[in-house]
């Protein structure tokens, strides 16, 4: 395989690549802000209700940290 063929496979591999990654990171911000209303919603049915969340329940989960920003490739 010649120097220029090999560019051009690895350049389509890189643009594969990254745009699965930003498609990963959609998705995880989507369950990531689904995963902060839950949590809202179960806080305020216990504050309403004047029960105590149960231990381990969501509510006293951390929500997950966001995935480290992957560079720009141009």
């Amino acid at each position: 395989m010649d120097p220029k063929a090999m560019l051009d496979d690895l350049n389509g591999q890189l643009e594969t690549l990254r745009k699965e990654l930003l498609e990963m990171e959609r998705t995880f911000n989507q369950k990531k802000e689904q995963f902060i209303r839950v949590q809202g919603a179960v806080e305020a049915l216990s504050l309403v209700d004047g029960v105590a969340p149960e231990e381990g329940a969501a509510a006293e989960a951390p929500a997950p940290e966001a995935p480290p920003v992957t560079p720009e490739v141009s």
